[in-house]
């Protein structure tokens, strides 16, 4: 009985030696590539789906004042966005060139770090 094991035993190494010896990094490139882009085209679909379902705006009348009052608040929002963010330059420049006291005073501690 202990002869049929061992054959059994030979008999299977050689096959995993033989299975070990063959690289197939193709498969596992494959694999990995199309798994990117299967998530990828699931992501994008999703997208696609929610823009053309959720993104719709009610339609108004040309001279509603709803529409008339949206349009101004947007407008609004923009302007405060774009003063907000030139005043924040402006400040940061200032600060970084010295032309403020603080300007100055933060590149003095700059100066004495260095």
């Amino acid at each position: 009985m202990a002869s049929s094991e061992e054959e059994t035993t030979t008999a299977s190494l050689p096959d995993d030696v033989e299975c070990l010896s063959v690289r197939k990094w193709w498969c596992f490139l494959l694999s990995s590539i199309f798994t990117f882009l299967a998530g990828l085209c699931v992501v994008l679909v999703w997208r696609a789906c929610a823009f053309v379902c959720c993104h719709k705006e009610p339609e108004l009348a040309p001279n509603d004042p709803k529409q008339k009052e949206q349009k101004a608040a947007r407008q609004g929002k923009q302007e405060f966005e774009g003063t907000f963010m030139t005043e924040a330059k402006d400040w940061a420049g200032e600060l970084i060139s010295g032309q403020t006291t603080t300007g100055r005073i933060l590149i003095l501690q700059h100066d004495k770090r260095a």
